[in-house]
C-alpha cells in the first residue's frame, strides 16, 4: 500500500493515471463520494491488486469465494460497498491486494445500536467483535435494557460476531463512579450482575462481554479486579471471554480520578484482553491537539506492555476528530467532535489545506468560520498506519475502534490492506 498526499491542481484523475490506478476505485477506497475531488494535503490509500475476477451471470459472493479459496469477508473488505450491492456481471472484483501485511490481527469496534445498517455494514466485515454500546448497570448490579437486534443481525450478515457490553455511564451525565463502588462492594449486586450477563449472553448470542468501568475509586482498586476474576470464572466454562477497556496510563502509582483504581497488572491476570483507551489525549475541553498523540500512545504501551501479555493487549484508536474555536481559553473553551470525514469536507469548503504533524503523526488545518479562526484535528490514512505499525511494533494482540457509527472507509480499506484480520 502507498499513501499519496495531494498537492495543489492535482485532482483524482491525474493521481489515478500517475499510479495507473481505476479512478473510480481509488475515489471507493478512499470515501470519495461521486464528483468530489480531494483536497490539497488530503491523504489517498493506493492499493494494486494481485488477484481480480470478473463476475459472471450467476456469480456470488459465495461461489467467487470458494472458486479462490478465501472468505467472503475478505471480499467485502478487498471490496467496498459489496456488502451491500452484491457482484454484478462484468464487474471487476479485488480477491487479493498486493501487500506485504505486518501480520495477522484481531480488531474490535463499538458502536451505537441506532447507527444506520449501511453505515455500520461499510465496517463490520473489517471487525471480529462488534460491541454495541451500551447496557448500563445499576447500584443493585442489574443490567438496562439495549436495543440491539438490528445491529447484531447486521454484524450476523457480515459473518462477524459481538460482545455484550455493559458500563457504568449515565447519560448525558458521564460515568459514575459511585456505582462502581456500589457495585464492587457488594456480593449481592456482583452475583446479580454476573447472573444476568450470563443469561443475556447466552439469550442474544453473543460470544463474551466487554466491561467498561470507569473512573473507578481508587479505594477499590483490588476490589475492580477481583470483581472481573469472579466474572471470568463464571463465563469461562462456557467459553465466554472477557475483555475489558481501561483508561491510559504511565505508571503504576497515579493520582488523576481516572486511572487511581486502575491496576493494570492485576485487571490483566484477571481477564482475557485489555483493551487501553489510548485516545482523547486531545479532548473536548483540553487545547487543539491530535486525539492520539503518538509519542503519549507509545508512553502508554510501554508500560502496559511490562504489566499485560502483549498477546492480551489491544491498542484503543479513535474514529475521530475535534473542531477547536481560537484563541484556546483554559477552562472556558470547547471543541465539537467531527467525523473523519466531515473534517475533510470541512476543509473543502472552506479552502483550507491539510497539513500534517509528524511528532503527533496525525493531519490538521485552520480555517474561518463566522470570523472565528477554528483548528481541526483528525485521523487518515497516514496516522491510521503509523498507529498500526506502532501496534506491530509492540506485537500486540490487535486494535479496537471508538467507535463504528462515523463514516471512515478508507481507516478500512487501510486497515484491511495491512493486515490479516483474525
Amino acid at each position: 500500500m502507498l499513501i499519496h498526499v495531494t498537492k495543489p491542481g492535482e485532482t483524482l484523475a491525474s493521481i489515478a493515471r500517475a499510479y495507473t490506478v481505476s479512478a473510480a476505485r481509488l475515489a471507493r477506497e478512499n470515501g470519495l463520494a461521486e464528483g468530489e475531488e480531494p483536497v490539497a494535503g488530503q491523504a489517498l490509500a493506493i492499493l494494486y491488486p494481485a488477484r481480480v475476477h470478473l463476475v459472471r451471470q450467476g456469480d456470488t459472493t459465495a461461489s467467487i469465494a470458494r472458486r479462490y479459496g478465501v472468505s467472503e469477508r475478505q471480499l467485502w473488505r478487498c471490496n467496498p460497498g459489496l456488502i451491500l450491492t452484491g457482484p454484478q456481471p462484468g464487474e471487476r472484483l479485488i480477491i487479493s491486494w498486493r501487500q506485504n501485511t505486518l501480520g495477522r490481527f484481531e480488531t474490535t469496534g463499538y458502536a451505537y445500536p441506532a447507527t444506520k445498517r449501511d453505515l455500520l455494514l461499510d465496517s463490520l466485515p473489517s471487525m471480529r467483535y462488534a460491541i454495541p454500546f451500551t447496557h448500563e448497570v445499576s447500584r443493585s448490579g442489574s443490567l438496562s435494557a439495549l436495543n440491539d437486534s438490528a445491529m447484531r443481525e447486521a454484524v450476523q450478515e457480515s459473518k462477524g460476531s459481538t460482545l455484550l457490553s455493559m458500563s457504568n455511564l449515565r447519560e448525558p451525565e458521564g460515568f459514575d463512579s459511585e456505582i462502581v463502588h456500589a457495585i464492587l462492594n457488594s456480593d449481592e449486586a456482583q452475583n446479580r450482575l454476573i447472573t444476568e450477563t450470563l443469561a443475556l449472553i447466552r439469550e442474544r448470542g453473543h460470544c463474551g462481554v466487554d466491561v467498561d468501568f470507569e473512573y473507578i475509586p481508587a479505594v477499590d482498586r483490588e476490589r475492580y479486579p477481583a470483581f472481573l476474576r469472579r466474572l471470568s470464572a463464571a463465563l469461562k466454562p462456557e467459553g465466554y471471554p472477557v475483555y475489558v477497556a481501561v483508561a491510559a496510563k504511565n505508571a503504576d502509582d497515579t493520582t488523576s480520578r481516572l486511572t487511581a483504581g486502575l491496576d493494570y497488572k492485576a485487571i490483566g491476570e484477571a481477564v482475557s484482553a485489555v483493551l487501553i483507551m489510548t485516545y482523547d489525549y486531545g479532548y473536548i475541553s483540553g487545547p487543539p491537539m491530535a486525539v492520539s498523540h503518538l509519542p503519549k500512545v507509545q508512553e502508554t504501551l510501554s508500560y502496559a506492555v511490562t504489566r499485560i501479555p502483549r498477546q492480551k493487549l489491544l491498542m484503543g484508536i479513535p474514529n475521530y476528530g475535534y473542531n477547536w474555536p481560537l484563541p484556546f481559553e483554559e477552562g472556558k473553551t470547547r471543541a465539537r467532535s467531527v467525523s473523519n470525514e466531515e473534517a475533510i469536507a470541512l476543509a473543502r469548503q472552506a479552502g483550507a489545506s491539510i497539513q500534517y504533524s509528524e511528532e503527533s503523526q496525525a493531519p490538521w488545518f485552520r480555517y474561518r468560520e463566522n470570523g472565528v479562526e477554528r483548528e481541526v484535528w483528525f485521523e487518515d490514512a497516514r496516522s491510521l498506519r503509523a498507529k498500526l505499525r506502532l501496534a506491530a511494533r509492540f506485537r500486540l494482540r490487535g486494535v479496537g475502534f471508538w467507535n463504528l457509527s462515523r463514516p471512515f472507509r478508507q481507516g478500512w480499506t487501510v486497515l484491511s490492506a495491512l493486515y490479516r484480520i483474525e
